[in-house]
């Protein structure tokens, strides 16, 4: 076996690896916010011990904020039990700060 042969193998490996670890670190773009299972329902919602999970997309943040509101039968309006916030970080001010904002399920995507 030529010195080619033996290294062309280590290479792909090396470069598939890479690929799936990339995947595994890439930071979701959304965060959900939800409030439906507090009482009182909060008037300031997006709060950073609100945080109910991170996705990918719109939709599935969506779907996962509606998904909690089914499971746990509550009545209130998908507008005020959750919100999906993209691009969300901790300011110098300690103040969660969002590119932007969606309340509840926007153009019924769920």
């Amino acid at each position: 076996m030529t010195l080619m042969t033996r290294t062309l193998p280590k290479i792909l490996l090396f470069t598939a690896t890479a690929v799936l670890l990339a995947g595994c670190i890439r930071t979701p773009e959304w965060t959900l916010f939800y409030v439906a299972d507090r009482t009182p329902i909060p008037t300031t919602i997006v709060l950073q011990d609100h945080i109910s999970g991170y996705y990918d997309s719109l939709e599935q943040c969506q779907a996962k904020g509606a998904g909690m509101l089914r499971l746990q039968a509550s009545s209130v309006p998908a507008e005020q039990a959750f919100v999906c916030g993209e691009l969300c970080q901790i300011d110098e001010k300690q103040q969660l700060q969002c590119k932007t904002q969606v309340v509840g399920i926007k153009h019924n995507a769920v």
